[in-house]
């Protein structure tokens, strides 16, 4: 993420964001790469509607339809004015394939083989110091996320299971059983994620930004060795301080030793009690100098 906003910068990622409509405003600083922003559950999950939908952005909704007890239906909500396209569907199917590593060998392993799902996506996620644990997946036919946390900022899992994938992940997990066991919801097990026509296999060996599947991440945070060690270094001037630091004139650090090769006086040269004599002078000038000038007056 850090790459990538390197690459396009702030004010782009930050127009790429409004172009979701997710309410919260989100101001265009580098640290956005980073997740310095407060977004709700219910946003993260219209962000994610352009991975599950094919590059539309579509607003989340609780309630698609309310029928009576005889199942005839007396209210049905329009999802399709809450569509817009955001990306291109070869660009949804390209994060999606991403995702499906998650799930499989990633910080979520064995979630799809463990609920028997032909393919699904997903992304764990943790906060600093495992204040917040996220897990944000979806099938062909459903979305939905998790966050685990605290009103309390102060309040952390110190332990082992304060990340996404012990934490957030579980409860999904849950939720999804009961789904894919209630036939009347109409989820399959078996739907698969529509291919776009101009698909190309693009992420391979030869990709800089592939990661290697030979080493499959087993921990959030683990680095994958993707760029230098020097990608971010600030190649300009040094910017120098703004101020200058105070030097006391009673500082008795010593004095650096001369390598110019000149000689110095020698202490017995200099008239002795001259430091004295000058320090004695300043204050009574000062103070002769007051005086005269009141007795002016």
């Amino acid at each position: 993420s850090a790459y990538i906003m390197k690459q396009v910068g702030p004010r782009e990622f930050s127009d790429f964001i409004s172009k979701l409509n997710i309410p919260t405003k989100i101001d265009a600083f580098p640290s956005m790469a980073l997740g310095a922003m407060d977004l709700s559950l219910f946003e993260m999950m219209w962000g994610y509607s352009v991975f599950a939908g094919r590059g539309f952005s579509t607003r989340p909704v609780f309630i698609t339809r309310i029928e009576d007890r005889n199942g005839n239906v007396i209210k049905r909500f329009d999802l399709g004015s809450n569509r817009q396209e955001a990306v291109s569907e070869l660009t949804s199917y390209n994060m999606t394939r991403m995702m499906q590593g998650t799930v499989d060998i990633g910080t979520a392993k064995g979630l799809r083989s463990r609920l028997g799902a032909s393919e699904m996506g997903g992304k764990t996620g943790t906060t600093n110091d495992n204040a917040d644990a996220w897990f944000m997946g979806y099938t062909p036919q459903l979305l939905a996320g998790v966050w685990i946390g605290c009103d309390d900022r102060f309040i952390r899992i110190e332990n082992g299971l304060g990340y996404g994938g012990q934490a957030a992940m579980p409860i999904w997990e849950g939720f999804f059983r009961k789904v894919y066991a209630d036939k009347s919801l109409g989820i399959d097990k078996d739907a698969h994620f529509a291919q776009p026509a101009d698909f190309t296999n693009m992420v391979n060996s030869a990709d800089p930004m592939a990661v290697d599947i030979t080493v499959p991440p087993e921990g959030e945070g683990v680095d994958q060795g993707v760029g230098n060690a020097n990608d971010y270094e600030y190649g300009g001037d040094t910017i120098g301080s703004e101020s200058v630091p105070f030097k006391d004139e009673n500082d008795k650090t010593p004095a650096k030793k001369d390598t110019s090769g000149k000689k110095s006086p020698k202490q017995s040269d200099k008239p002795i009690g001259s430091a004295t004599e000058e320090k004695k002078s300043r204050k009574g000038g000062f103070l002769k100098d007051l005086f005269r000038k009141r007795d002016k007056d």
